[in-house]
């Protein structure tokens, strides 16, 4: 693809299968998130937050090692390809999830399923800029975050409606069809619109180390990083304490659980939305104000353990989390190349979850030992000590 304007993302049709592949793979993953938060307290009981945050941080580790390798994973099959085995590997993998009896299995179902998702991710971002060219590029963030966050709306809504009519094993089989579906519209794109970004990264051939080396140079760059930061630290939280304060402090219902991660999905939904549609001027202030949203979210949750004010924080998380996801994808765009840019986009997908690798699990490990409320306190002066780097730069 050229960098021409286009006059509607909506009419572009190579973004549109892009876009609607990820979509699909991910309201697929948000089912399977919920999912598992309910097979492993199945498996448990209350000590479901650890079981699921190491299960998250098994997918940071595979993520780290892997990610920056996908680039010459990329340069060797194609994007098309490599992106179609990804979808069509993790469709097979999730329906191993439905025979799962042990915890270790569950673990072990994990490595095989992250594999394939470290490799799809940072493939599908960097092909975003070249296929609909710099004057959409931050329409086309906004609606990627828009379809990241279908997971946490769909999913959820899904996963409530599918665990009521056939458990929430049956769920995992809904998960393998959405991978099938993305599989489809990866299928159907022309090859040159796949590979131009591949082919631009062959001509000049980066090395594998350039991507990290221009992480950590390029001062634009670390700041994408310490955003991703403050996103892990409130992220990892909602994802993992969720889960045992509404089936064990709460004592609610599965389809309650699903309904507070939806919510959390909508805010991230209304927060792109509104950052998207801002001029310059106020999305600059959005991105300086969304940390502070994330500290008041947790806080919140701490002072006040009631399913309301569960639902208002997870509304204030999700929307900043959301602009700050947003802000940071920003800065890599403007700060690397076309023939760089799979290198890029891949070290940042490594590096920025390492902060999840650490918070996943510790938020399983504080909820269990200490309880849902000091734990989010906890973090919330975690999230502070993080952002300090970040204001301090402003």
């Amino acid at each position: 693809m050229n960098n021409s304007i286009e006059p509607s993302l909506w009419r572009h049709s190579v973004f549109q299968r892009l876009f609607w592949a990820h979509a699909f793979s991910l309201v697929g993953t948000g089912i399977t998130s919920v999912a598992l938060g309910l097979l492993a307290h199945e498996l448990v009981g209350a000590s479901a937050s650890v079981v699921l945050g190491f299960t998250l941080a098994i997918r940071i580790v595979i993520i780290v090692t892997c990610s920056p390798w996908v680039g010459r994973i990329a340069e060797r099959f194609g994007s098309r390809k490599t992106m179609l085995a990804s979808d069509l590997l993790r469709a097979v993998i999730v329906i191993g999830f439905f025979y799962v009896d042990a915890v270790w299995q569950i673990y072990a179902l994990a490595v095989a399923l992250n594999l394939c998702a470290a490799v799809f991710t940072p493939v599908y971002k960097a092909l975003i800029p070249d296929v609909v060219g710099e004057a959409l590029y931050p329409r086309a963030l906004a609606l990627g975050s828009v379809a990241y966050d279908t997971a946490n709306i769909l999913g959820p809504a899904l996963a409530g409606l599918l665990i009521a009519w056939v458990g929430f094993r049956g769920a995992f089989v809904f998960d393998a069809l959405t991978f099938i579906l993305s599989a489809g519209l990866i299928f159907g794109l022309p090859r040159l619109a796949a590979g131009q970004a591949v082919a631009a990264a062959k001509s000049t051939s980066p090395s594998l180390g350039h991507g990290i080396s221009a992480m950590l140079k390029r001062a634009p760059l670390r700041r994408s990083l310490f955003l991703a930061l403050q996103t892990s630290v409130s992220g990892a939280f909602v994802l993992v304490a969720t889960v045992d304060f509404v089936k064990e402090n709460l004592m609610m219902s599965d389809s309650s659980y699903a309904w507070a991660m939806a919510i959390y999905g909508m805010g991230s939904v209304g927060g792109a939305i509104f950052y998207a549609r801002s001029a310059k001027l106020i999305r600059n202030r959005l991105s300086r104000i969304a940390a502070p949203l994330l500290i008041g979210a947790l806080i919140l949750v701490g002072l006040l353990p009631s399913y309301n004010a569960l639902v208002i924080a997870w509304i204030l998380a999700g929307a900043g989390q959301s602009i700050l996801g947003i802000r940071g994808n920003e800065l890599l765009a403007a700060n690397s190349t076309g023939a760089e840019r799979a290198h890029i986009y891949a070290a940042h997908f490594s590096l920025s979850h390492a902060g999840w690798g650490l918070t996943y699990p510790l938020a399983g490990l504080l909820t269990v030992a200490w309880g849902f409320q000091p734990c989010a306190l906890v973090f919330s002066l975690i999230l502070i000590g993080v952002s300090v780097p970040v204001w301090s730069s402003s």
